[in-house]
């Protein structure tokens, strides 16, 4: 499967700013994604095995794109993620940290048809990734799945690792995932 890049002026991973797969159009957040966006970060569902609260206020949704837009100065790449028939409508995102640290969601909606590992195996291949990881909480067993679909897998676990409040107020097992091999993805 190809990938398509639309790269600024530079031919550095950092520049690339839009990356299209047959089913999606991953780029750079824009102001207007501000209401969908908004509908997935204030869901506790979505953000259930997130370590930080839904966002209450529409206000707080625009803040946060912003803090992502000024992010990318110091390597945080946020992709959202729209499903090409519909681009101007949000349904998830990825972020690539400097140290390549994976993260995002996928509005629940949407997840169940290939679209997350998809998206993930269009960001490695692009930024051309080759120690991605993650850390997230041990019984998230549908995104232990998915990422072990791109080979990213379990290293080990972490004991009482972090908070996850919409879940407990408590420190929860998590797990550490690294990006094994680009061979063979599925």
């Amino acid at each position: 499967m190809s990938y398509e890049t639309q790269i600024s002026t530079s031919s550095s991973p950092l520049d690339i700013r839009r990356i299209e797969t047959p089913r999606l159009i991953l780029r750079t957040p824009v102001h207007s994604d501000g209401p969908g966006l908004h509908v997935l970060l204030s869901d506790p569902d979505v953000c259930r095995f997130s370590p930080y609260p839904p966002v209450t206020d529409i206000a707080d949704t625009f803040f946060v794109i912003v803090e992502w837009r000024e992010a990318r100065e110091q390597g945080l790449r946020t992709y959202v993620g729209a499903d090409r028939l519909d681009p101007r409508n949000p349904i998830g995102f990825i972020q690539v940290g400097p140290d390549n640290e994976l993260g995002g969601l996928l509005a629940p909606a949407r997840s169940g048809n290939g679209l997350a590992v998809e998206a993930l195996q269009a960001v490695i291949s692009t930024l051309e990734l080759r120690k991605a990881w993650t850390i997230i909480d041990a019984e998230h067993h549908a995104l232990i799945h998915t990422l072990a679909k791109v080979n990213i897998r379990q290293e080990k676990l972490l004991p009482a690792y972090r908070v996850h409040p919409q879940i407990s107020s408590e420190r929860r097992d998590c797990v550490l995932l690294r990006q094994q091999s680009n061979v063979g993805m599925v």
